[in-house]
């Protein structure tokens, strides 16, 4: 069965109702979606009009449901290369990470990687002219994934040089800067407190594998700041979720939940973020989130010391609980006494939370990061209960269908400013809802030796 329809360019068409039920089609059951995808992928076999076959495509590659669209991103590269080459470029800005990895791999030839960096939408004039930001991360990173996908890299190399200046390693787009890192060279590691420290009640219990071999990575030297956060978030609203993990919860808002508190001032640690704003943060720069042994050994250096600066506490180089109110926070404070003084703290009537990043100078590990201990406690990559990398996968679930989910729990290491001794220190660690956001829970990057030699 086919419908008349008309569009502009093209003569007086019959356009096959499963296209139109395909286009019309809004919301609703997967497995409805799934019946007319199948009909409408049929009907595109039996085409046999390239005008009609490229209109019909169209609907699918605009369509608003992601499978839809990859789907017929597939299609396209089978039934119409050159459509295919076109749409492309449209689909590499997709704000779906499947739909993004159809496009790419339709990249297989010279034509459609012609047309790919075509769609870049970049003048000569713009290119040469070294304008900041001409080429953007999603251009570099399309431009890699397609190299790789050519399987004749003498062409590939004859089709990067048709561009209006070469993209060497030096003019690639990466945002990963070393600029404010420092570099943790590959040691071993003793996870927890070592054995003839004095055992205090905050300590963690003894890990299943004490000991474990952490290869070279670079850290930040300091928390990410408020300043840096929020450019992050002005970025996404001028180009959209281009950074975020594929399981962030829909109609995410990065927008920090401190943003209106004057007492987190622009040099104090980003706080008031989920773990999924965290690492959109993180992949804006070119960097990730660091795992919980290399946030461990980065802390404690090869003597495994219990505090950055050494092995004594000292109240005047870290900012916990003594630091913000009236509190008698010696160390030896004791665990109900804490929490005797945590029930009486109304954060909303204390006149400050949040320090500056880098206020205390001794409060530095041995390989050069500051305030590792204190100040607010920093997401990790690791997964708290198992100590395995998290990999969420709850992007269908309401944030609190997540309580009581010990998959969702992501460790979080070094206490904060509302955290007594016993906790203020390179082994201390606690478990957070990754969708929490909290005054107390803030985060630095990393990255690994092999990306930053890329």
């Amino acid at each position: 069965m086919t419908t008349p329809m008309t569009s502009p360019g093209l003569p007086h068409v019959e356009v096959p109702v499963e296209v139109l039920r395909m286009a019309y089609w809004t919301e609703g059951p997967a497995a409805e979606r799934d019946a007319l995808l199948g009909d409408y992928l049929s009907c595109l076999e039996r085409l046999t009009d390239p005008q009609l076959l490229d209109e019909c495509l169209v609907v699918g590659l605009l369509h608003d449901a992601p499978e839809v669209r990859r789907q017929a991103q597939t299609a396209a590269a089978r039934l119409s290369p050159e459509l295919s080459a076109e749409a492309t470029g449209w689909t590499l800005g997709d704000p779906d990470e499947t739909v993004r990895a159809a496009a790419l791999a339709s990249a297989v030839g010279a034509p459609a990687l012609r047309a790919l960096l075509a769609s870049f939408c970049r003048s000569a004039e713009l290119v040469t002219s070294g304008v900041e930001g001409c080429v953007t991360v999603t251009d570099a990173h399309a431009l890699a994934a397609a190299r790789k996908l050519l399987a004749d890299t003498e062409l590939a190399d004859e089709v990067m040089a048709d561009l209006p200046v070469p993209l060497s390693a030096d003019r690639m787009p990466s945002r990963l800067s070393v600029t404010g890192m420092r570099h943790v060279p590959a040691g071993r590691l003793l996870r927890g407190p070592r054995p003839d420290q004095r055992p205090d009640w905050g300590d963690p219990t003894r890990p299943a594998a004490a000991e474990t071999f952490v290869e070279g990575f670079y850290l930040d030297v300091h928390p990410v700041t408020n300043d840096d956060y929020d450019a992050f978030v002005a970025d996404v609203g001028d180009h959209g979720h281009l950074w975020c993990h594929p399981d962030e919860p829909r109609d995410a808002n990065h927008t920090r939940s401190t943003a209106d508190d004057p007492r987190c001032a622009g040099d104090h640690p980003a706080t008031g973020i989920t773990w999924y704003d965290a690492v959109a943060y993180a992949a804006w720069c070119g960097k990730r989130l660091p795992t919980e042994d290399e946030w461990e050994r980065a802390a404690r250096g090869d003597d495994h010391r219990r505090y950055p600066w050494g092995e004594d506490f000292r109240a005047d180089q870290v900012r916990g609980l003594p630091a913000v109110t009236s509190v008698n926070g010696g160390a030896d404070m004791d665990r109900q006494e804490w929490l005797r003084q945590l029930e009486d703290l109304r954060i909303d009537a204390l006149r400050a939370l949040t320090g500056p990043v880098g206020h205390y100078p001794e409060n530095e590990s041995p390989f050069g990061m500051r305030d590792m201990c204190g100040n607010v406690w920093e997401w990790t990559s690791t997964r708290f209960l198992d100590g395995m990398p998290l990999e969420p996968r709850f992007g269908t679930m309401e944030p609190g269908d997540l309580w009581g989910e010990w998959s969702a729990e992501v460790t979080v290491r070094g206490g904060a400013w509302s955290s007594p001794p016993a906790l203020l220190t390179t082994v201390s660690r606690a478990g957070k809802l990754l969708v929490t956001r909290s005054p107390e829970i803030g985060f630095r990057c990393a990255a690994s030796e092999t990306e930053v030699a890329d």
